[in-house]
């Protein structure tokens, strides 16, 4: 039997969905509010914030927005008593949040906005961050500087400072390679622990705004605010190959981060010399069960397809060569496999974000994009056969 709608109805649902896909929605309850309190949602836009919408707290603390939307954007949800939220709202969402006045960051949830969820971990974590810099400021500030215990104290607390920063930086990193296609990665490129003092600030830093440039525009190439990271890397980037033409040296290329590892014999075998590949770059040690199992299941991939362009580019975090030699031999592994005894204190945990094996980053030919992190061997094969008609 078959269910018919009179036409007046299937036309209202029609309007309904076609209405909700170009509209967000947030809507609020925050408990120990002031009845009346309210509400603004901004837009933010590159150098100033719009007023998009503003909302009064009704009596039980709920209140609701909602706004016309062609595209993803970032906003921010400002209350007259002082917290505010950032959020990255797209077309057809309805974000749920929940929170205590009283305690505002702390008790905040936020549902039915991947972006937006992504985003607050990110700004909470860089929260925190700066609150434990500025607690190691305050300390280095009251000590008296014509004391020998205090220059100690000091050289103590300078050390503590800097590892703080490299650790959030290393964070940023793998927050960025976790998700790609993430709008949030914006944020994280501009995140500052303060006025001009940017996490990533550094000439190597440039490849993460061109990994994140590259992703984001072949998700979102018509959002503005990815047109601008478009057009803000470009600046960078001429900047710093024109101060090294200046100097006298090469200009680089950035493309995924680059390594260059010894094999088995010695020779050190590049990443990039992969490129025209689909590549799964994968971590493991010898010294761990899973990573031997991991790279048996593999194997049987690996046969399948190693005619059809597709490569494996393993690197060891082992610190015995000898004892990572012996391994890959009687393992019998077939594809490309490289050691860095320096790890942890090495460039591929800087740049891959390693903490933990074994993991992998599934690149595409181009080794311009990353398509999957940690997939299975199971789903790495679907998505050779996928990728591999690109």
């Amino acid at each position: 039997m078959s269910l018919h709608l009179p036409i007046s109805i299937t036309l209202l649902l029609l309007l309904f969905s076609c209405n909700r896909q170009n509209k967000a929605v947030i809507i609020g309850t925050i408990n120990s509010a002031v009845t009346g309190e309210m509400v603004y949602l901004e837009e933010l836009r590159i150098n100033t914030n719009h007023v998009v919408d503003s909302i009064r707290i009704r009596r039980n603390g709920k209140f609701r927005s909602s706004i016309k939307l062609d595209s993803p954007g970032f906003y921010q949800l400002v209350f007259l008593s002082g917290p505010s939220l950032s959020l990255i709202l797209t077309p057809g969402e309805i974000l749920d949040l929940t929170a205590d006045m009283d305690n505002f960051y702390e008790t905040k949830r936020i549902e039915g906005s991947d972006n937006s969820i992504r985003l607050n971990v990110l700004h909470d974590s860089l929260r925190s961050t700066i609150q434990q810099l500025n607690k190691i400021r305050n300390e280095y500030a009251a000590l008296e500087s014509n004391k020998k215990e205090a220059t100690e104290k000091r050289t103590e607390l300078g050390k503590r400072f800097a590892l703080m920063k490299s650790d959030y930086h290393r964070y940023s990193i793998g927050f960025i390679l976790e998700d790609i296609s993430s709008l949030a990665n914006i944020a994280a490129l501009y995140q500052e622990y303060g006025p001009d003092e940017y996490v990533f600030h550094s000439n190597r830093d440039i490849q993460f705004f061109k990994l994140v440039s590259d992703s984001l525009t072949k998700y979102y190439p018509d959002v503005r605010y990815v047109k601008t990271l478009r057009e803000n890397y470009q600046s960078i980037f001429n900047d710093y190959n024109t101060r090294k033409l200046l100097q006298g040296t090469t200009p680089v290329s950035y493309d995924i981060p680059e390594l260059n590892l010894p094999g088995p014999d010695g020779r050190r075998i590049s990443l990039s010399s992969l490129k025209g590949k689909i590549v799964l770059l994968t971590f493991w040690s010898v010294n761990q069960p899973e990573s031997i199992q991991n790279a048996i299941e593999l194997k049987k991939v690996y046969k399948k397809h190693r005619k059809t362009g597709f490569e494996i580019y393993q690197v060891s975090i082992d610190n015995s060569m000898d004892s990572w030699k012996k391994t890959i031999a009687f393992e019998e592994i077939p594809w490309i496999s490289v050691c860095d005894t320096a790890f942890p204190d090495s460039q591929t945990r800087f740049l891959y974000n390693v903490n933990s094996v074994p993991m992998n980053y599934l690149l595409d030919k181009q080794q311009k994009e990353i398509l999957a992190k940690n997939i299975s061997p199971e789903n790495l094969e679907r998505s050779i056969l996928y990728f591999s008609k690109k």
